[in-house]
């Protein structure tokens, strides 16, 4: 009795070290496959669809410049010439389809370079107000004689307009034939991003829609009276045609009557 109860009791001990060994491999093989199914877990759908964009993938970036234009001032400062006009009018106009933010005039600080600037700053003012530019959008300054430089007195228009910056391109980094994301590789639509940022004419018509502008009235009246008129299908216009042909007709003769 007292063997054989020592070999149950030895039995009984002897079970979980034979038990230790099977629950390590079985947690080793989860971890494994837990592992391989994290391994395989594909990208968001936002992720993905923002990898597959171009626009957002190789976005267009933009920079300010600063175009200026010096008008001079003569010296009986009789106002602008017939050239300056034309020349201001052009600028102004740039600003307009170019521009988001303010105009900015600048005369000369000094006295008398102010006295001689009167004029052409009043005609400048004129050209920009019929624009129909708001008084918000314009910034009057002064700035010190060019007196020393080669243009001399003058009057100075700016404003500042974005330039496209094109995205660089030739980027490989990724071996195709392993993506297992499946989406598209690195320069996918690149090129067309950067030809469109240098060819574009204006830059600010890739950041917002250009005003519409005025309509042709070349025949506008007669196609638009076209447009709108009612068709004419039946009606008093039809009966008296009819009436008009009755009447006009040869009446039958005996025989038919």
């Amino acid at each position: 009795m007292t063997h054989s109860t020592e070999r149950s009791t030895n039995a009984i001990y002897a079970r979980p070290r034979h038990r230790k060994p099977i629950a390590i491999a079985a947690s080793l093989l989860l971890a494994l496959g837990t592992a391989g199914c994290r391994d395989r877990l594909g990208l968001d759908d936002f992720t993905a669809a923002e990898l597959n964009n171009p626009e957002k993938r190789h976005p267009i970036e933009f920079n300010r410049q600063t175009e200026a234009l010096f008008v001079e001032l003569g010296g009986k400062g009789d106002g602008l010439s017939h050239r300056q006009q034309a020349d201001v009018y052009r600028f102004v106009k740039r600003y307009r389809s170019e521009a988001n933010g303010p105009i900015t005039v600048s005369s000369p600080r000094s006295a008398g370079g102010h006295m001689a600037a009167s004029h052409s700053l009043r005609d400048v003012m004129d050209t920009i107000h019929g624009f129909g530019i708001p008084e918000r959008n314009v910034r009057i300054s002064r700035h010190s004689d060019y007196a020393g430089g080669h243009l001399g007195a003058a009057i100075k228009i700016a404003y500042r307009r974005p330039v496209a910056v094109a995205p660089q391109c030739g980027q490989w980094p990724d071996d195709l034939g392993r993506d297992r994301e499946r989406i598209h590789w690195e320069n996918f639509g690149c090129s067309a991003q950067r030809n469109l940022a240098l060819t574009v004419a204006n830059s600010r018509d890739l950041q917002r829609p250009q005003a519409e502008t005025p309509r042709s009235s070349e025949r506008r009246h007669v196609t638009w009276k076209d447009y709108i008129s009612v068709p004419k299908t039946g009606g008093s216009d039809d009966q008296g045609s009819k009436q008009g042909a009755s009447q006009s007709a040869p009446s039958p003769g005996p025989g038919l009557q």
